[in-house]
């Protein structure tokens, strides 16, 4: 590792600490969100309960906003949190957080504890509290936990550390058992380093259409033949409140001082920040070393640069950062947030050319010379103001939104009831048309959360709010059409159009199978297919998983391919909507060598992936004995506060 690396650790590994637990296994499986809302009988400030856990508003604001600092930190501040937002990542995050306490959940009723000893071991061999392989000291630990965003305090890193060994222990008491042999690996390697050429000639069913005729003997004979495959699915028509979030967002009007103030508190988003480039010359202070001879040392080779001596050299002479002196000191470019403080303090109240006087980090004094300076860039006010109102106005439309749904919610649980509820509060009822599951509702277009609900419950009963593109809504349902097998007539130019794809499949195959017979013949498969003028497609060296010519990726030609001797031709190979004929030019074979300088590597993702798949329904199933509740109306109130 760097010097470079260990000072961005210093600062960067720590922002990800109290999150090591919500993502511990977020690689193994994030379930559907959501599939259990609710959130009756949950308290106004608790957004998620699993089991007899909570996670509270206050919880989430702290984790959702050191994941935001997090992100923008690794972008350079160039993703916004509406983007964060519109790639679900406040939902992934409760998801990780109700993940995380289930496995805490799981480990403590396995019995499984960590001790203080075992978190105490974990935290001295971070990298992140090391300087040379040695644990930085008490005193610098502490200080790095209080540099965090909010701070930290040991009890508080210390019990993350503890629940990170607990889940570690959850998933080694789970999986410790498996193993993968030795002919697995091998099977393995094969798959992922065998390559072939190829030689394609396909036949499209499209390209046939216009020499298929569907008669009506043949559309009713397949209907005849396949009635089952055309059944209407249950339907239903529903009767919904919808609390409109975009006609509250077109009825806000706000103030220039709201406006102003928002730009005013958050003015670090419309901030493109400064960068410097810088080299360094670093003097290490041992712990019996004499830091004020090392301090005066560092001044002389300041004062020797600043009298006009290359500071490359001076570096490559005497720099005790093993990593980058050679290289005269140069760390590259960096923002703020990526050094330490006292380093990274320094180094940006220097202009471009400027060399610093000694400065004492964690690390020893160092001296630094600025390259290249980037100022920090401030949008101004007129020009992100239409973005700032419409966030307050997203933000304001949806907590009263929020807050109008809860009110209904609390007063309705019949439709009767419903409906007093709306029109007390100026709103009508809508209904639909019938529709199915997953179906677009007439009213609510595409809202798969609603139609969920609406063919879970029974009629009668009153579902919500539910989430939905355009605010919350409740639903009942009025009336239930049952599955039916349609008439003919009602279904006739579907029937229709499936008679057309079929013939014109199976006349690309009787074409395919022809011309496969030909090109097994030939002498040179190329040249035969070019004489009939049949489109040959020809492949570069290609893996499993690879698309090839004239058919795209299909397993079917894979399968094909990977399973031929260099030469032959193929049958005809059915993939997708063509008929396919395959050459196989060239097979290159794993490496062998390859395979023993690599064998643990693959046993280790081999080991990694069936544990993870495992671990994976093991957590479903614990999941799925505990009682868990989600409030959508409490995190949305912690997104407008965070």
């Amino acid at each position: 590792m760097t010097m470079l690396d260990r000072m961005r650790r210093h600062k960067g590994w720590l922002k990800w600490s109290l999150a090591l637990v919500i993502f511990a296994f977020v690689f193994l499986y994030v379930p559907g969100l959501m599939d259990q809302t609710g959130g009756a009988g949950l308290p106004s400030d608790v957004i998620a309960r699993v089991g007899d856990q909570e996670i509270s508003l206050a919880d989430f604001q702290q984790i959702y906003t050191r994941q935001l600092q997090a992100y923008r930190l690794e972008s350079g501040g160039e993703i916004s949190e509406e983007v964060l937002r519109s790639l679900g990542i406040d939902r992934q995050i409760l998801q990780q957080m109700i993940d995380g306490h289930a496995a805490l959940a799981e480990a403590q009723r396995l019995g499984l504890e960590v001790s203080d000893a075992e978190v105490r071991e974990r935290i001295l061999t971070l990298p992140a509290f090391q300087i040379d392989g040695r644990f930085i000291g008490e005193a610098s630990y502490r200080q790095l936990l209080q540099q965090q965003r909010p701070p930290l305090t040991p009890g508080q890193f210390e019990e993350e550390i503890r629940s990170e060994i607990l889940v570690d222990r959850l998933q080694a008491a789970v999986t410790g058992w498996m193993r993968v042999s030795d002919a697995e690996i091998a099977d393995e390697h094969r798959r992922r380093n065998e390559r072939v050429r190829v030689d394609v000639v396909a036949f499209r069913a499209d390209d046939f259409r216009e020499a298929v005729e569907a008669t009506d003997d043949d559309v009713s004979l397949l209907f005849a033949e396949e009635a089952a495959t055309y059944e209407i699915p249950e339907k239903r028509r529903l009767r919904f409140l919808l609390v409109d979030q975009t006609a509250i967002f077109d009825s806000l009007v706000l103030t220039d001082e709201e406006v102003r103030q928002y730009y005013d508190a958050n003015l670090s988003q419309y901030q493109t920040p400064g960068q410097v480039r810088a080299s360094h010359i670093l003097l290490r202070v041992d712990d019996d070393g004499d830091e004020e001879a090392v301090a005066a040392r560092a001044a002389e080779l300041a004062a020797e640069a600043r009298a006009g001596a290359d500071f490359a050299e001076l570096a490559r002479g005497h720099s005790q950062d093993e990593t980058n002196a050679e290289n005269g000191g140069d760390l590259g470019s960096f923002g703020r947030g990526r050094m330490v403080p006292e380093f990274e303090n320094a180094a940006f109240a220097l202009a471009a050319g400027e060399i610093s006087d000694p400065v004492r980090s964690p690390f020893g004094y160092h001296v630094i010379h600025v390259t290249e300076k980037q100022d920090e860039v401030t949008q101004p006010f007129a020009e992100v103001r239409g973005a700032i109102e419409n966030i307050l106005k997203r933000e304001r439309s949806s907590a009263r939104a929020t807050a109008l749904a809860r009110a209904i919610a609390a007063e309705a649980s019949t439709p009767a009831e419903l409906e007093r509820a709306a029109s007390a509060r100026g709103y009508e009822l809508q209904e639909s048309g019938f529709a199915a599951r997953g179906e677009p509702i007439l009213g609510l277009g595409l809202a798969q959360e609603v139609s969920a609900q609406a063919f879970a419950i029974d009629p009668g009963a009153v579902a919500g709010p539910i989430p939905t593109p355009a605010g919350p809504a409740f639903v009942t349902v009025v009336d239930i059409q049952d599955p039916y097998i349609p008439e003919l007539d009602e279904v006739r130019e579907q029937v229709r159009e499936d008679v057309i794809r079929k013939k014109s499949l199976t006349l690309a195959q009787e074409r395919a199978a022809e011309a496969a017979e030909a090109l097994k013949a030939a002498d040179d498969f190329v040249a035969a297919a070019e004489e009939a003028d049949w489109a040959v497609g020809a492949s570069d060296m290609v893996a499993r998983g690879a698309s090839f010519p004239e058919v795209g990726p299909s397993a079917a030609v894979e399968a094909v391919a990977f399973a031929m001797t260099p030469g032959t031709v193929s049958d005809v190979v059915q993939t997708g909507n063509a008929a396919a004929i395959v050459h196989l030019v060239e097979r290159e074979e794993a490496s062998a060598a390859d395979l023993a300088q690599n064998r643990d590597t693959l046993r280790d993702e081999l080991m990694f992936e069936r544990q993870s798949r495992f671990f994976t329904a093991y957590m479903d199933n614990v999941k799925a004995r505990l009682d868990i509740t989600i409030d959508l109306a409490v995190l949305e109130q912690a997104l407008g506060q965070a």
